[in-house]
């Protein structure tokens, strides 16, 4: 299949950029009264019990996926011509496509030639399995008669064996016939060769005496023409003589080519049915010995044939329903001669096009794989060790704080080594459960590892704590009703709420921050 990839045209490209130029702008215009696009819900600070949990930052990672062309069509068909030739590329780069979207359309010619010779396999294996039961109720009637064919052919073995040894002798007989009429032929043609040869040499001596004595009379002519004209006449003879005899030397080295190419071909053939004897002669003589086996070996072979029988049976009925399964799946495959996603995700490349003939394991386009969000992050062996691998962690967003993820831990790495900090470390990969459609590619977020130790601590929902680079602050109405910030204090987090040391009191109502503007949640 060749290969082509799809990338995005340098249009959007420059659109995309003219957009980002244009959020920027924005943003300092939206920043200036951010407070005002964003509404509040109030929450009450608590003292009460929390898991702790070790909190990790890290970005989004959506796993890719290759959608491969899976079925052996020329497998199921028993025809290595077979294939599937797109008509038509339904999708492009960059979009966003769920289980079911139409990725590919192929020919309606490709599809059907396909679909005829799977419908053919049922047929063929259908008609075999009736076959099969028909031989096998046919076969106890048959026995007997197997029985005495057995032993009649037993009886004659030794005829039947001299016979085929004799054709068999009688074909290199002929063949070595065949060599020595051909060197027969040679001989004739290179005698007739010789012959005319020598013809050929005395014509040309004598139209060399002929064209001397034309020359010596050239001058007489006038006086002497009777002569001059009988010595012009002998000379034509004599080179007509010459050009025919010429023709005939040459037809017959022609010939004689040809004979001696044949003479080969015909050596070769012999020899090949030389060697073909021996090895024929040895089939003959199994066949000799089986035929006296068998005599002897009746009953047993009738044993033979019917488990032998039940076993083809078998196997018939098994390609009868694969054959079967093989069209159903092609039918539930191909849908309307097209080809479906068979994951939600976002089209990376696709490497198909228009033209191209698909086999099986073909890649056919990449994806993001939007169901298989994935963050990795680096443990040191103590945290590792507190964290309590069968808890689901949890995982939150700024960017998309109102909704809190759980995440199950999928593979902790080999133990490697921070050359600067000498410990060792682990790469733990976890991955996002539920729908993660609201996620992007890259988009950072906090995943809380759980601990099997709980605190009685002061603590308030983590979307109420607001960061800017080591500070840590949140948002409270002062008796006026205006929205005033205070440096908090932080401790641990179990994913949901947040543990506050320092900063304020049980009791204390703090703002939860939630966009309002659809523009501000995406800056």
């Amino acid at each position: 299949m060749k290969k082509r990839h799809y990338i995005l045209p340098a249009a959007a490209a420059v659109g995309i950029i003219s957009i980002g130029i244009a959020l920027v702008t924005l943003t300092f215009s939206i920043k200036e009264n951010k407070d005002d696009d964003m509404t509040y819900h109030d929450a009450t600070a608590e003292y009460g019990t929390l898991t702790v949990g070790i909190t990790k930052t890290a970005p989004v990672t959506f796993r890719t996926v290759e959608q491969t062309f899976d079925f052996d069509i020329g497998t199921w068909a028993g025809e290595a011509s077979a294939a599937l030739q797109i008509e038509e590329v339904l999708v492009s780069v960059g979009q966003q496509v769920r289980k079911g979207t139409a990725l590919f359309r192929f020919t309606s010619d490709s599809v059907q030639n396909i679909r005829t010779i799977l419908q053919r396999e049922v047929f063929d294996a259908n008609r075999d399995c009736v076959l099969l039961e028909a031989k096998q109720r046919e076969l106890h009637l048959l026995t007997s008669q197997e029985y005495n064919s057995d032993v009649i052919n037993a009886k004659y073995a030794d005829i039947m064996y001299n016979n085929k040894c004799a054709e068999l002798q009688k074909k290199a007989d002929d063949a070595k016939k065949a060599v020595d009429e051909k060197q027969n032929q040679v001989n004739e043609n290179l005698l007739e060769l010789t012959q005319t040869q020598q013809e050929l040499a005395n014509a040309r001596k004598y139209l060399k005496e002929a064209e001397a004595a034309v020359s010596e009379n050239y001058d007489n002519r006038y006086n002497n023409a009777y002569y001059y004209t009988m010595y012009e006449k002998t000379r034509e003879t004599a080179e007509n003589m010459v050009k025919q005899l010429a023709e005939q030397v040459e037809s017959l080295t022609k010939k004689n080519e040809i004979l001696l190419f044949e003479v080969d071909e015909a050596v070769r053939a012999y020899h090949q049915v030389m060697q073909d004897l021996e090895k024929e002669k040895l089939a003959v003589r199994m066949d000799y010995d089986t035929e006296i086996y068998d005599s002897t070996m009746a009953s047993e072979r009738y044993d033979i044939l019917t488990v032998r029988l039940d076993n083809d049976l078998q196997e018939a009925r098994k390609r009868y329903q694969a054959a079967l399964q093989n069209i159903q799946t092609f039918n539930a495959y191909i849908v309307r001669n097209q080809v479906c996603s068979k994951y939600n995700g976002v089209l990376s490349d696709i490497t198909a096009e228009a033209g191209d003939t698909i086999n099986k394991n073909d890649r056919l386009a990449t994806l993001y794989d939007q169901e298989a969000a994935v963050m990795e992050v680096f443990l040191c062996e103590e945290d590792l060790l507190a964290v309590n691998r069968e808890e689901m962690t949890k995982i939150s967003f700024s960017d998309d704080s109102e909704n809190i993820y759980e995440g199950r831990i999928i593979k902790v790495s080999k133990k490697e080594y921070d050359s600067s900090l000498e410990e060792p470390y682990y790469i733990v990969t976890v991955m996002i459960q539920g729908d993660v459609s609201g996620l992007s590619q890259g988009m950072t977020g906090d995943i809380t590892f759980l601990t099997n130790e709980t605190k009685e601590v002061l603590y308030v929902p983590g979307s109420a704590v607001f960061r800017e680079g080591e500070r840590s602050y949140i948002k409270m109405r002062n008796k006026k009703g205006n929205i005033v910030e205070k440096n908090v204090t932080t401790g641990f987090s179990d994913g949901v709420s947040v543990e506050i040391k320092k900063g304020i009191s049980v009791g204390d109502v703090v703002l939860i921050k939630k966009c309002s503007s659809p523009l501000q949640r995406i800056l």
